[in-house]
């Protein structure tokens, strides 16, 4: 991989060559974006201040966080500067329900105007229209100060490629990102990954490498003549079939191996058969799809046999969540869900007699399971080209973003997430905020903030019994993971920014015909083919290049 940490990158001369040079999205396309500029740094990484409590775990595994039991109770100022001049912010941001109550009937946005010191006046657009909303935005050339921005997607891509938001390059270069202490709160390689034709134009949100992890019933799989700890795939399979001929559990409840099979799901089987990353490269070096290789093809009949066997449950592959009913000896959930109060802890009050606890799969041969870490960034944030134009308006939308982005165990993260205590939370005994439910829409305002600093585990009281459990299968997955060799260069093909969904979902309908026997296996290869044709042979052609160009 190209190193540039901390060296200088190339300004309007060579802004091709620096993409290429650090593995951008220069390769396809033409237009540089307006990336023209000076030189600049990686910006410098500048930690948020330590929390008030130590952690209960760490390592230096890559792709492992610290682990918290402890809860923060004293918070610390991340901004000291005074408030903005009084002038308006406008944003695009992204909403899954119904926008945030008025300006005047909410005292939430009312607070938090006043804590920047601007009038903060976003546009809600609904997550069903997003896109169609962005293109519009872009087209109208009107482009609100902060933009949410999925840079995966096409059109939001274009936008940046298009010169419609700004070059942060020399603003945020070096040390200069330093008057943003927040936003300083990121480490260099979270910048790096997200660079566009080797330029800064998104402020990027940090997430965890992991983010999903499997659990058992134990009172289910102590049962079975495996047990807790299935060594292979043929001891995983003897252990969710003899689950499923156990026919119920406490309660009475029906139960199986499996009830539940999704494209999250899907990752945990890729796990067990090391199938790798989406694009990987052979023995030889080419660039191959995952559903070229054996590895795939022997998940793809183990899970098919499972169907048969009827280790799943009949309707696992249902998109209404409330048809699934059953019990299993494996769910596949969010870290952050499982280690919360309503995590494991409640599934066991929800489910008197059922015991829970976090499951290390094996791989299937034996070995270690393979797990693909995350891209580097979440969500991010652009800012409009038109706006910074002004050197001081872009000073103050920063100020706005830096406040937006305060990291946990900080006063300002603390206000943003959980808004005025008595209207919007009340603490409980362990002094962890309790949502009010009826004033939370109120909060829905400041989404377009992105999260910054200290990204680690965090147990609430209630789930501290599971938190060695918790540690071990987490730092084994770890100890087990590897960085896709795209890693950084998701955008460089463009095929795949269009067409990538479309491709996604032959795979996905391919993959559950399959397994519910709607298909043979026996098709994969012209299956394969029919990929390659719709696509997928440009989509691996423009990656290849992209990995020549950045010397991988």
């Amino acid at each position: 991989m190209a190193e540039f940490s901390r060296r200088r990158l190339l300004g309007a001369v060579g802004a091709a060559a620096a993409a290429a040079t650090v593995g951008s999205t220069a390769a396809c396309s033409d237009n540089a974006g307006g990336a023209a500029g000076g030189d600049y740094d990686i910006p410098t990484f500048q930690p948020a201040p330590e929390l008030d409590v130590q952690p209960y775990f760490t390592s230096d595994t890559p792709g492992m966080e610290s682990v918290y039991t402890e809860q923060v109770t004293t918070f610390f100022k991340s901004v000291e500067r005074e408030p903005g001049s009084g002038g308006t912010v406008t944003t695009f941001q992204l909403t899954w329900g119904d926008p945030a109550t008025p300006l005047e009937d909410n005292p939430y946005w009312q607070e938090l105007n006043e804590r920047l010191g601007v009038s903060f006046e976003p546009q809600f657009v609904p997550q069903p229209v997003f896109y169609e909303k962005f293109a519009t935005m872009l087209a109208s050339g009107e482009v609100p100060d902060l933009v949410f921005v999925d840079d995966q997607n096409a059109v939001n891509l274009q936008g940046i490629r298009d010169g419609a938001f700004a070059d942060l390059s020399e603003t945020l270069s070096g040390d200069n990102i330093l008057k943003w202490p927040n936003l300083a709160a990121r480490k260099e390689e979270i910048w790096k990954a997200s660079l566009k034709d080797g330029r800064i134009y998104q402020i990027p949100s940090i997430v965890w490498a992991l983010t999903n992890v499997p659990t058992m019933r134990t009172d289910l799989v102590d049962q079975t003549s495996i047990g807790r700890a299935p060594t292979d795939a043929d001891q995983l399979f003897t252990m969710l079939k003899e689950v499923s001929a156990l026919g119920s559990g406490p309660g009475g409840q029906q139960v199986y191996g499996l009830n539940k099979y999704d494209s999250a799901t899907a990752l945990m089987f890729q796990r067990l058969f090391k199938t790798g990353p989406e694009w990987q490269q052979n023995g030889d070096g080419d660039l191959v799809h995952m559903i070229e290789t054996e590895n795939y093809k022997a998940m793809l009949e183990w899970l098919a046999r499972a169907w048969a066997e009827g280790v799943f449950d009949p309707v696992s592959m249902s998109p209404t969540a409330t048809d699934i009913v059953s019990g299993a000896a494996l769910r596949y959930d969010a870290v952050g869900g499982s280690i919360g109060a309503t995590g494991l802890p409640q599934w066991e009050k929800d489910l008197p007699g059922a015991k829970f606890d976090f499951f290390d799969m094996p791989g299937f041969d034996g070995s270690a399971q393979l797990a693909v870490r995350n891209v580097p960034y979440g969500r991010s944030t652009c800012v409009s080209a038109a706006a910074a134009e002004d050197e001081d308006r872009l000073t103050e939308i920063l100020n706005v973003l830096d406040y937006l982005s305060a990291p946990y165990g900080s006063e300002e993260q603390m206000f943003i997430a959980n808004g005025i205590e008595g209207r919007h939370y009340s603490l409980d005994e362990h002094g962890i905020p309790i949502p009010i439910a009826d004033n939370q829409i109120e909060k829905g305002v400041q989404y377009v903030g992105v999260v910054s600093g200290d990204n680690s585990y965090r147990f609430h009281p209630d789930a501290a019994p599971w938190v060695d459990s918790f540690t071990t299968v987490m730092e084994s997955l770890a100890q087990n993971s590897i960085v896709r060799p795209l890693e950084g260069l998701e955008g460089a093909s463009q095929t795949f920014v269009t067409k990538g969904a479309q491709l996604k979902q032959l795979v996905t309908d391919f993959e559950n015909g399959v397994i519910t026997g709607r298909d043979s296996i026996d098709s994969l290869d012209s299956f394969v083919s029919n990929y390659m044709s719709q696509g997928g042979t440009q989509v691996r052609d423009e990656y290849a290049q992209a990995l020549k160009d950045a010397g991988k």
